[in-house]
């Protein structure tokens, strides 16, 4: 299989898998504006952890992109999601998730959609 195709296939990946993240993250932020946070903490490791996935595989496929992805972005909301789980914070990590996060996340999601021609 060639690069191209290969990094195609990842591009796949990363749009489907965002379908399911994104509204993964928004029944998060649900989760602690409901009290729920020790459950809504066990999904903060897989988001995380899906993230940081996602990066790589933008990072991969950069050169086949339509329209570059700018994964900058997230560096700042990292930063503030470890602040405010060290501050027990769940009003801003929940914040943080729907307002910033998700966003962000539904961005990328269109510019892959744009990638992919799907």
């Amino acid at each position: 299989m060639n690069k191209q195709k290969q990094m195609q296939e990842v591009l796949n990946g990363l749009y489907m898998y965002l379908e399911r993240l994104i509204p993964g993250i928004i029944k998060t932020a649900e989760l602690y504006q409901g009290g729920n946070e020790g459950k809504a903490n066990e999904n903060m490791i897989d988001i995380i952890d899906g993230i940081n996935w996602i990066i790589e595989g933008i990072t991969a496929t950069s050169e086949i992109q339509k329209e570059r992805i700018n994964i900058t972005d997230m560096n700042q909301y990292f930063d503030e999601i470890v602040q405010a789980f060290e501050n027990s914070d769940y009003v801003l990590l929940s914040d943080l998730l729907e307002y910033e996060i998700v966003p962000v996340l539904k961005n990328w999601k269109e510019k892959i959609f744009v990638s992919i021609g799907v």
